[in-house]
């Protein structure tokens, strides 16, 4: 009697995958899906830049073509909207736009639609420039580029900034000025009266001080020893910037900067970059957080070192309109 094939067979059982190996590469699996879908998101949004800006073009030039008829341009929008099914609103942003960059190639392809949505509003090109670059560099998400035209990023940046040469680039491609504000926002460190309580404020919320700090920057430490001429000293924080790459020295001064507090941190950076730096580093740099720069001192300290030390100011956050309008109701009571 013969063997069916079935009898003869037998059950081949496939382990299951171990549970470590497995979520290894699951994760690795979803990262790349989210690589792809970020990528394909971007192309999408790069195209419907390039197209709005097109269509912008086009009405502008079929605008030109009819300027000696009163309100052609209104009539057209009205029109088209309807047509085309687009919002007005969202044709006279796509007409903005082009006017505004009426030059293609001005256009970043790193930038979304919704973040030109933005910079069209911004009236001088002097602060929209700032804008756009600044957004390009540290790679703002469009919510954190509102957040600084909200908070007056440019004004500040302009009103307060200390004198230094015009930008130039020391770092590959990416330009010294570019890296560090000239104020900080150290609200979220909480109350503080000396160094030592807004450095432990900084630290408990490092986080925050790295979204205050910008992109690729990352925390290695504080009190940092240097050891010279058989004197201990110790440098506050020790952040890293991954894209330059070098080791950035933070000096924090919760008063008036004094030429003493440059000379201190030039003698930081300069011990860095003969014993702390590896040849394939950038020279190490140094930034003093203080209260106050006056700015003839900043000047005369920084002579000659403008591509070492920088200095900022910090400022604590101001209440929101919101809490304003509770103390006052609580007063009113």
């Amino acid at each position: 009697m013969k063997k069916t094939q079935s009898s003869q067979s037998k059950d081949i059982s496939v382990p299951n995958p171990k549970k470590e190996t497995y979520n290894n590469l699951l994760v690795e699996l979803k990262s790349i899906l989210d690589r792809g879908q970020a990528k394909a998101y971007k192309a999408v949004d790069n195209i419907k830049v390039q197209t709005y800006w097109q269509i912008g073009e086009r009405i502008v030039r079929d605008e030109i073509e009819h300027k000696d008829r009163a309100d052609y341009g209104k009539v057209l929008v009205k029109k088209l909207s309807k047509d085309m099914n687009f919002g007005a609103s969202l044709l006279y942003e796509i007409i903005g736009f082009f006017k505004t960059y009426p030059i293609f190639h001005t256009v970043c392809g790193e930038l979304s639609w919704s973040h030109y949505g933005y910079l069209i509003k911004i009236e001088t090109d002097e602060k929209r420039n700032f804008y756009q670059q600044k957004a390009i560099n540290n790679r703002w998400s469009v919510r954190e580029l509102n957040n600084q035209i909200n908070n007056q990023l440019f004004e500040n940046t302009k009103h307060e900034k200390i004198k230094l040469p015009k930008k130039r680039k020391i770092f590959s491609q990416i330009e010294s000025l570019d890296i560090f504000k000239d104020i900080y926002d150290l609200g979220f460190a909480g109350k503080y009266k000396s160094e030592k309580e807004l450095e432990n404020g900084i630290v408990k919320n490092i986080d925050s001080f790295l979204h205050e700090l910008g992109h690729e920057i990352s925390y290695c430490g504080r009190q940092i020893p240097v050891k010279i001429d058989g004197l201990n000293h110790y440098i506050d924080l020790l952040f890293y910037h991954k894209g330059i790459p070098c080791n950035i020295l933070v000096e924090l001064k919760t008063r008036k900067l004094d030429a003493r507090d440059v000379g201190q941190m030039n003698k930081y950076v300069n011990y860095f970059r003969l014993n702390r730096q590896y040849e394939h580093e950038k020279d190490t740099i140094g930034l003093i957080i203080c209260s106050e720069a006056g700015i003839e001192e900043a000047q005369y300290a920084l002579g000659g070192l403008d591509e070492k030390i920088f200095i900022a100011t910090y400022k604590s956050k101001l209440p929101t309109v919101e809490q304003l309008k509770v103390a006052v109701e609580k007063i009113k009571k």
